[in-house]
C-alpha cells in the first residue's frame, strides 16, 4: 500500500510564526486535494519541549541562527516553537485531519534535535513511524510538507535507507530558505 506522509504542517511554521516557512499556507489546499488519493495518510509533527537544547532561549547569551556544539554535533539554535499543548504546535487550520491514521512526534526528547519523521538526530530516538508502517504493510511513501530542506528531505533519506520506495512531491512542499529552491 502507498501512504502520504505530511511533515511539519503546524501553526508555528506558517508565515509570521517563530519557525516560519515562507508560503507554507499555500500547501493546505494542495495537501487536502492529494490526501484522498492514498490508502493511508500519516502526519509527522514537531512536539518539542520548551526546555529543548535546540532553543536559543535555553543557552545563556545565544540567539536563534547561531550554531553551537551539542552532544558533539553542531546544532543550529532556533526560536521556541511547536511546544506540545501550545496553539503553535497544532496542525494548520484548514488542513483536513480526519483521515490521518497516525501522527509521529518529532523532537520529543529535550537532549536530541529532531531529524526526520522516523528518527531524531543521529537515530538516537525512534518516532514509531517505521513500526506503524510495518503494521500497515506500507511499502511506498510520498512525502509533502515543510521545511523541504530539513525534515522533509531527511524523511526521504531515512525512508529510502530503510528500503521504502519513497519520493517527495515537491509541488506540495516549501523551503524555509527560499534561496534553496
Amino acid at each position: 500500500m502507498k501512504a502520504l506522509l505530511i511533515v511539519g504542517m503546524q501553526v508555528d511554521l506558517l508565515p509570521g510564526g517563530p519557525a516560519e516557512v515562507p508560503d507554507g499556507q499555500e500547501l493546505v489546499p494542495l495537501i487536502n486535494e492529494l490526501a484522498p488519493q492514498y490508502g493511508l495518510v500519516i502526519a509527522a509533527k514537531f512536539a518539542i519541549p520548551a526546555d529543548h537544547v535546540m532553543f536559543a532561549a535555553n543557552h545563556l547569551w545565544r540567539r536563534p541562527g547561531q550554531t553551537i556544539p551539542i552532544n558533539g554535533h553542531p546544532t543550529l539554535l532556533h526560536h521556541i516553537h511547536c511546544v506540545p499543548g501550545s496553539f503553535g504546535a497544532e496542525l494548520v487550520p484548514g488542513l483536513k485531519t480526519g483521515t490521518i491514521a497516525f501522527t509521529a512526534q518529532m523532537g520529543t526528547i529535550k537532549e536530541i534535535p529532531p531529524h526526520s519523521a522516523f528518527f531524531d538526530a543521529n537515530k538516537a530516538h525512534d518516532t514509531g513511524l517505521a513500526a506503524f508502517f510495518a503494521s500497515q504493510n506500507i511499502h511506498e511513501i510520498e512525502i509533502v510538507g515543510m521545511p523541504l530542506e530539513g525534515e522533509v528531505k531527511q524523511s526521504l533519506e531515512d525512508a529510502t535507507a530503510m528500503g521504502y520506495k519513497a519520493s517527495i512531491l515537491a509541488h506540495a512542499c516549501r523551503y524555509r530558505n527560499p534561496n534553496l529552491s
